[in-house]
């Protein structure tokens, strides 16, 4: 959610007329995240969030915008993604693809609580449900490939430990894609920032450009590793105890799955690390830009490799 590609006056004023949304107030330039171009956009009609894609191809940004819209239909607090006046979910602008889309009330937060933590784990639970009749089978953009790609274009430029923390990784992960495991579509970065709260309840679950075909285990474990951990990467029990059980309450898991738990704690640590040592080494060019700290999830990941939690 950094801004790369700036948008003049004139452009947003002739790309709004083939949507029926009014006329632009403001412009304003969102710098969380990394990944896309994101603007909120107020018009004299209402306010909007507007995306424009900077390395997804349109004919990929339309399977995000229809889970996005399945998901908004079935009731689940996510974001619809508005047509324009010719039933499309993305219009390019400036080469790129483009989505209007509803801003819900709320903001993300940085500190958990277990209150908190029962919250997100009954959001996920029924996301998975929700989702587990989506007809499309979303590609992963962070497959087992694109881990082993990083690992050789980061192998110059970091140190020997990190590499060897990361090929322990990379051989664990390979060992859980081989696993008969239940599958649907996930989330796959439902990180603190992608989730809105309002009055200490959930408003929104936003970004899921990320969206894929994968193990409902491995989303679980995604939002373990971000919700319910210290500073130092170890878990907070109780957090933890608290997330489990409230997704459990809405979908069983299975023996296999906690089975291969470990695997794929270990799985969602190195797709974090992997990316933010990326970003860090490699950094995109743009006018704002938020960079996270490979640290946290170094830590993290040394300890999903070292503990055996039980779930």
């Amino acid at each position: 959610m950094s801004v790369y590609t700036k948008i003049t006056e004139d452009e947003l004023s002739k790309h709004l007329l083939g949507y029926s949304i009014g006329k632009a107030i403001s412009l304003t330039g969102i710098s969380d995240g990394i990944e896309n171009t994101n603007y909120l956009l107020k018009t004299n009609q209402n306010e909007f969030i507007f995306t424009i894609f900077e390395n997804i191809k349109k004919e990929d940004v339309g399977q995000y915008l229809d889970f996005m819209n399945h998901l908004s239909g079935k009731g689940l607090v996510c974001p619809n993604v508005l047509k324009s006046n010719n039933g499309e979910l993305s219009v390019i602008i400036n080469g790129k693809p483009s989505a209007i889309i509803e801003k819900l009330s709320g903001k993300s937060i940085i500190d958990t609580n277990p209150n908190i933590c029962i919250l997100i784990g009954d959001l996920l639970a029924e996301f998975h449900n929700f989702g587990s009749d989506f007809k499309r089978n979303i590609k992963n953009s962070r497959d087992i490939s694109w881990c082993v790609q990083s690992y050789d274009k980061l192998a110059e430029v970091i140190t020997d430990d990190q590499l060897k923390l990361i090929e322990k990784a990379i051989n664990i992960q390979k060992e859980f894609l081989t696993q008969n495991l239940p599958m649907g579509t996930i989330h796959a970065d439902l990180f603190r920032d992608n989730v809105l709260f309002d009055k200490n309840k959930i408003s929104g679950m936003i970004d899921f450009y990320y969206s894929c075909h994968g193990f409902l285990i491995y989303d679980l474990a995604v939002v373990v590793n971000d919700w319910c951990t210290a500073l130092d990467g170890t878990l907070v029990n109780e957090k933890y105890i608290k997330l489990i059980s409230a997704y459990t309450n809405k979908r069983s898991i299975q023996n296999l799955e906690k089975k291969y738990w470990r695997h794929a704690l270990v799985s969602a640590a190195l797709r974090f690390y992997l990316s933010r040592l990326l970003d860090l080494h490699f950094p995109k060019i743009g006018e704002m830009t938020h960079i996270k700290d490979p640290l946290i999830f170094e830590n993290i990941l040394k300890d999903r490799i070292n503990t055996s939690h039980q779930i």
